[in-house]
């Protein structure tokens, strides 16, 4: 009894202390984080990581990581869905000499994709696109945690050295070439062929794998491209002395055995210290609150000091102590126009107070712009089921003029044995879109107009990549394999500049990479936030994730929102 008597204050005070810990992180902590997925996920993972600092993270999807769609890399063809498979829209297999079996393969393949993946997004429709044919297009968030990278294909392509001289540029010494180039070696665990070993990384969190040895159909697409281009077949296209390459795939969204499971931001960088309900583990001070949808930063004067959410049809509120950080993708320019931040006479006609007057928030959308072709090949080649959809990636210049830069990429899809999607990038497109609001509801969908083709210099370098690099790419997969056969676009419009533009504006489309939005600028060169993430005019106010890139990427956007979420929790000091 007496034991019962020393030993129960101790226990009491030891739950009032822990309820303590949890009431705090329920509602308040040093950071709170909008948006988990592939940038919020690592940079959630890297302030969480520090015992010392509280996180509160909000997703308005689930935690769908250990769903069987989401788990195993070799599920990646339907993770990715079938508008990411470049199928165009008017495909239709029945209207080509196709073996039955094939098309009947091929209506099978959407018919599951659909029926798997709608749960995994959430879409709505563009504005009319007034430089390709008057068409809506789709745009898409990724509503798992981790965002992208738990859905898409996984590829692991860098920025290249010209676009971080550009960053560095506009954005100052932190963020340098040799600074960036480190953080990507400190991310990695390398396994694969390289001729710089002393670029790659591999002690990091995210596993990097070099495809298996190349199938048939890859070989005879890299053999035949090299020969249309010029450009070299390399081991390694993310070698900074070789950004231009034919090469296999290089994917992050492998691990295990055989790749055999998924890599994504948060199995890599939050599943050590987080349950699978959100709260933390391991001693981190973490609560991630899924199904939350952010409404509006909550203000003191012009500091950040919480998020308004929306959460099981409750308004709620979460609390930072040392900043807010915005990872919400295409959500960051909504986010801040409904927090008050943006052209002060929009804000002002839809009855939202204006924090701050900054006309450049939602501007300067990019997107890097797909145009589809479809191959008939030789069932034979293909190695479709395994853990990865592309055979082949070429990373090449411009067609014509000075042979410097990437500027347009081939991907080759290996989904179907026999039919043979390839998607033709443009990667630094100079178009522009925009992002903004119609209402003051933050549930009312944004106004999202991609600019497609708005420059005509994008459609003039996809004109002469059509007839300069496919036509040639067709004629020498003929030579290789004559059941290698250009079915769309019909081959004989090639040489026919304008029925070239036709299809171009019929099928270009999005590759749901956008950036930009929230640049990252000098004021006056129309930029939302300073070198550190910082959102001008504003205090305890960060936006890290691909929104604020300072000049178009030239790789795959997951490698760039990784970059950013991993320099910005190093600028902070984690």
């Amino acid at each position: 009894m007496n034991i019962l008597k020393c030993v129960l204050p101790i226990l009491i005070f030891s739950q009032l202390f822990v309820d303590e810990i949890h009431a705090e992180i329920y509602d308040r902590a040093d950071y709170v984080v909008v948006g988990l997925g592939t940038a919020g996920g690592l940079l959630t993972g890297k302030l969480a990581q520090d015992k010392n600092t509280s996180v509160i993270a909000l997703h308005s999807g689930s935690n769908f990581t250990d769903s069987f769609i989401l788990k195993y890399s070799q599920n990646m063809t339907f993770s990715v869905g079938e508008s990411f498979l470049g199928i165009p829209p008017n495909f239709n297999p029945a209207d080509y000499n196709l073996p039955p079996d094939l098309q009947e393969q091929f209506a099978k393949l959407i018919q599951l994709i659909g029926a798997q993946v709608a749960k995994l997004y959430e879409t709505g429709n563009t504005t009319p696109q007034v430089n390709a044919d008057d068409r809506v297009l789709d745009w898409v968030i990724a509503k798992p945690a981790a965002g992208a990278s738990s859905i898409n294909a996984g590829a692991w392509v860098r920025l290249t050295n010209e676009v971080l001289s550009n960053w560095e540029a506009i954005a100052g010494p932190e963020w340098s070439v040799s600074r960036l180039l480190q953080a990507y070696k400190d991310m990695e665990d390398y396994e694969g062929k390289t001729a710089n070993k002393r670029a790659r990384g591999h002690h990091g969190p995210i596993h990097v794998t070099q495809d298996p040895p190349a199938s048939v159909l890859s070989k005879k697409f890299a053999e035949a491209t090299t020969a249309a281009t010029g450009i070299p077949f390399v081991s390694d296209y993310n070698n900074p002395e070789t950004p231009l390459s034919v090469s296999t795939q290089i994917q992050s969204a492998h691990r295990g055995h055989d790749g055999f499971f998924r890599v994504s931001s948060v199995n890599a960088f939050l599943d050590r210290i987080m349950k699978s309900n959100g709260n933390g583990k391991k001693g981190a001070r973490l609560k991630v609150n899924f199904n939350s949808t952010a409404l509006r930063i909550i203000w003191e004067g012009k500091t950040a000091v919480g998020v308004q959410y929306l959460q099981d049809g409750q308004v709620k509120s979460a609390y930072a102590k040392k900043a807010v950080i915005v990872c919400a993708g295409l959500r960051s320019s909504p986010f801040l126009l409904y927090s008050g931040i943006g052209p002060a006479s929009l804000l002002s006609s839809l009855g939202i107070p204006v924090i701050y007057d900054n006309p450049s928030v939602g501007q300067g959308l990019i997107d890097q712009t797909p145009v589809p072709i479809v191959y008939a090949t030789n069932p034979k080649d293909s190695q479709a089921g395994t853990t990865t959809i592309f055979a082949q990636i070429s990373n090449l210049p411009a067609p014509t003029g000075t042979p410097e830069g990437r500027k347009i990429r081939l991907a080759v899809i290996d989904a179907i044995p026999g039919l043979t999607p390839v998607i033709v990038d443009l990667l630094q497109p100079q178009s522009r879109g925009t992002i903004s609001i119609t209402s003051a509801d933050p549930l009312t969908q944004p106004l999202i107009n991609f600019g497609l083709l708005s420059n005509s210099n994008d459609l003039a370098l996809l004109t002469s990549t059509f007839q300069t690099y496919v036509k040639d790419l067709t004629a020498q997969l003929q030579l290789i394999d004559p059941q290698y056969q250009l079915l769309l676009p019909p081959p004989e419009i090639l040489d026919d500049t304008t029925l070239v533009q036709s299809y171009i504006r019929e099928i270009a489309g999005t590759d749901y990479h956008y950036q930009g939005h929230c640049r990252m600028a000098p004021l006056n060169q129309g930029g939302v936030v300073n070198s550190q993430g910082k959102v001008y005019g504003v205090n305890h106010l960060i936006i890290a994730d691909n929104s604020i890139v300072p000049s178009p990427i030239d790789g795959s956007p997951m490698t760039s929102a990784y970059l950013i979420a991993w320099n910005i929790a190093k600028i902070l000091g984690y």
